[in-house]
C-alpha cells in the first residue's frame, strides 16, 4: 500500500497536515492544495483503498445504495493507525495533525475526528458527505472549519449543516463557511480556509 502514501517535506516545528481527496483526485494535486493551504508544515497524502486509479475512494460511495458502514470504520482505522505510523517515521508530531479532506475524503475526515481514529486538534472540511458514526468520542479539544455550497447538487447545505451538528456534539468547535457556488471549491473559500487555519492552527 505504499503507493497511496505520499509525503512533502516541510518544518518540523510546524503541525504536518494529513490531505485526503474527493472522487476523481489525485495526491499530487493534494499536495500541490496543501502547501497552498499551509505554506510550511510537512504534506501528507493518502489515496484511499476502495476502487482503483483516479477513481480511488475512501469508502464506497454509489449513487444508490446504503455506504457499508462496516468498510467505513476498517478504512477509517486503517488511516488512523498509516498517519500515525508516517508521522512517527518522520519526527512529525501527530498530536497536531492538521486534517484537510473534500467530499469523500473530507466525510471520511469527519468520521476520524467523531471516532476518535485520526489523531490531531483540527480539520478542514470542504463538502462532507454525511457518515454515521456508532460510537463517537468526545474530542473537545477538537476544532472544525466545514465549507457548503448553496448549489451544490451532490451534498447539501443541510448534510454539511448536519456533519457540523455531529462535530458540535462530540464537543467540537465549529465554524461553517457558505458559499454561492456548486461542488466544485471556489477561490473565496480556500482563502477563508487558509485564514482560518493561520490563525487557529498554524
Amino acid at each position: 500500500m505504499a503507493e497511496l502514501i505520499e509525503t512533502m517535506p516541510g518544518a518540523n516545528t510546524e503541525p504536518p497536515v494529513l490531505l485526503l481527496q474527493g472522487t476523481g483526485g489525485t495526491n499530487q494535486e493534494m499536495l500541490a492544495f496543501g502547501r497552498r493551504l499551509a505554506p510550511q508544515s510537512p504534506l501528507i497524502t493518502i489515496a484511499g483503498r476502495q476502487g482503483e486509479g483516479q477513481q480511488r475512494q475512501y469508502f464506497s460511495q454509489t449513487a444508490v445504495g446504503p455506504v457499508d458502514d462496516q468498510q467505513v470504520q476498517m478504512e477509517s482505522l486503517w488511516l488512523g493507525q498509516t498517519v500515525q505510523q508516517v508521522c512517527q517515521s518522520r519526527h512529525w508530531d501527530a498530536t497536531r495533525l492538521i486534517t484537510i479532506g473534500y467530499s469523500n475524503g473530507a466525510a471520511m475526515a469527519a468520521y476520524g475526528l467523531q471516532s476518535g481514529h485520526l489523531p490531531g486538534k483540527t480539520a478542514v472540511l470542504f463538502r462532507p458527505l454525511w457518515l454515521s458514526v456508532p460510537q463517537p468520542q468526545h474530542r473537545t479539544d477538537y476544532q472544525a472549519w466545514l465549507s457548503a455550497g448553496e448549489h451544490d447538487p451532490l451534498v447539501t447545505v443541510a448534510t454539511v449543516q448536519r456533519v457540523a451538528a455531529a462535530c458540535q456534539k462530540i464537543g467540537a468547535t465549529t465554524t461553517l463557511e457558505m458559499t454561492g457556488g456548486t461542488h466544485q471549491l471556489t477561490p473565496q473559500e480556500v482563502l477563508a480556509a487558509r485564514t482560518w487555519l493561520m490563525v487557529n492552527a498554524l
